[in-house]
């Protein structure tokens, strides 16, 4: 039957939504955790972006992880929510639905919105093409390391085929200024106000989406269910707040001064 033929089992599809959901969740806390490194300063936020961008094949795996888990997880998402509203008797009673979080009847809406602005991230930070000026700055870093002087005036540095200069006595080599590239970023109120939106967003989804995929992958009772509960809406909270405070910080100029 192939792999979508086995997504129409309801139990697989709530098992794959909720792993797939925990993988994501997880990218999700580890990109912030990654991106709150930008309130340390410039040097220590390029080097994590310069070693994110230096696994190579590591990397290229986790991103085919990735998209796997998205796909998988719009898959499951909307054939649950198809079979839950055919499901669905014609005289639903209006109390059961207000009963039901507007998390949890929105999840489907929010998430399409969360994948339309993952696009434009990945298009703005990731690729480029959003906003071009603000790509492809290079940044400078001493390194003690072997290399072959191609130039007899000592101008040009080769390193594993990477080339780099010798400023003074100090042998720099480049890396993308991804700390100049989200910092002029954000200094522009539409796409720091789009952002702020967006993360909303994201910890909307995240306050059903953590309660929910910790239940289908069989850990419940009715005291856990509250604590749960509790621990979701905060979570989602931090997320959210963590990822609105950079744009915001930015644009009150507290992050950012020196570029």
């Amino acid at each position: 039957m192939g792999i979508l033929g086995f997504l129409k089992s309801t139990v697989l599809s709530k098992f794959v939504m909720a792993i797939t959901g925990i993988i994501l969740v997880l990218f999700i806390l580890g990109h912030l955790i990654g991106n709150l490194q930008i309130f340390i300063g410039k040097d220590v936020y390029n080097t994590y972006a310069h070693f994110l961008q230096s696994l190579g094949e590591i990397l290229w795996i986790i991103r085919i992880v990735l998209i796997i888990s998205v796909i998988l997880h719009i898959i499951t998402s909307v054939y649950l929510k198809f079979l839950n509203l055919s499901a669905r008797p014609v005289n639903y009673k209006f109390r059961k639905y207000v009963q039901a979080k507007l998390t949890s009847r929105t999840m489907i809406w929010t998430g399409i919105m969360i994948l339309a602005f993952v696009i434009y991230h990945l298009l703005h930070f990731t690729i480029g093409v959003a906003d071009p000026e603000i790509y492809g700055h290079k940044d400078y870093y001493e390194r003690n390391a072997e290399f072959v002087i191609a130039d007899n005036q000592g101008e040009i540095i080769h390193d594993a085929g990477k080339f780099s200069i010798v400023q003074g006595s100090k042998v720099l080599f480049e890396r993308h200024d991804v700390y100049r590239m989200v910092v002029l970023g954000f200094r522009k109120p539409l796409v720091s106000i789009f952002y702020i939106i967006g993360m909303i967003i994201l910890g909307f989804h995240l306050n059903h989406a953590i309660q929910s995929m910790i239940q289908t992958i069989g850990i419940s009772g009715p005291q856990f269910t509250k604590c749960m509960t509790k621990l979701s809406s905060v979570l989602s909270f931090l997320i959210a707040l963590g990822y609105i405070s950079i744009p915001v910080l930015i644009m009150l100029n507290v992050v950012g001064g020196d570029v």
